[in-house]
């Protein structure tokens, strides 16, 4: 008699955790799936983060061989890369690639695989073999789409939802006892 009061207590038991986890799965993967619709949505219309192609190779050349730029990027990185371009594509095919952000950053993402080698000799001509390394993954990490600001929007609303569902979880241990006395 005790062994079938175990067995129907597990099996209630685990029947509440399913229960648990289904939502909280849901929850989950309902909130990916509107960030998704939400990134998407921006990323279609403009916004946010996506109002300007930063793979397009002039907007990289305004940025960095401008007035306030960077002369070792624009000369050791960019004019390499679109060098690189010059002789893979026509004219009128780069002036396409301002409108079309995924080709343009492929398309920059292999001219500087292209071209990476003479970049880096060229900055260890200027900076020495450490400076060389490090401005080139500067560049890298500067030419990331996605501004800190909204890495760290998304990481506070992440921790948020994490301390949401610690509490949540706190609060059922809380009550759990409650629960099990009346079983």
């Amino acid at each position: 008699m005790e062994l079938s009061i175990t067995v129907v207590s597990i099996i209630i038991g685990a029947l509440i955790l399913l229960k648990f986890a289904r939502k909280f799965t849901s929850r989950i993967l309902g909130v990916l799936f509107i960030l998704g619709l939400a990134l998407g949505f921006m990323y279609y219309k403009g916004l946010g983060p996506f109002t300007e192609n930063v793979a397009d190779i002039q907007h990289l050349e305004d940025k960095y061989c401008g007035d306030n730029g960077d002369s070792d990027i624009c000369d050791c990185i960019l004019k390499p890369a679109q060098a690189d371009m010059k002789n893979r594509f026509s004219k009128s095919e780069i002036a396409e690639l301002g409108d079309q952000k995924i080709r343009a950053a492929y398309v920059l993402k292999k001219s500087l695989g292209a071209s990476k080698e003479s970049a880096i000799t060229c900055l260890t001509s200027k900076l020495g073999v450490e400076g060389a390394q490090n401005r080139y993954k500067v560049f890298l990490q500067d030419f990331v789409p996605i501004e800190n600001k909204y890495l760290d929007f998304a990481g506070e609303k992440a921790r948020e939802l994490g301390d949401k569902l610690k509490n949540e979880v706190k609060t059922f241990k809380e009550n759990k006892k409650g629960i099990d006395d009346k079983y």
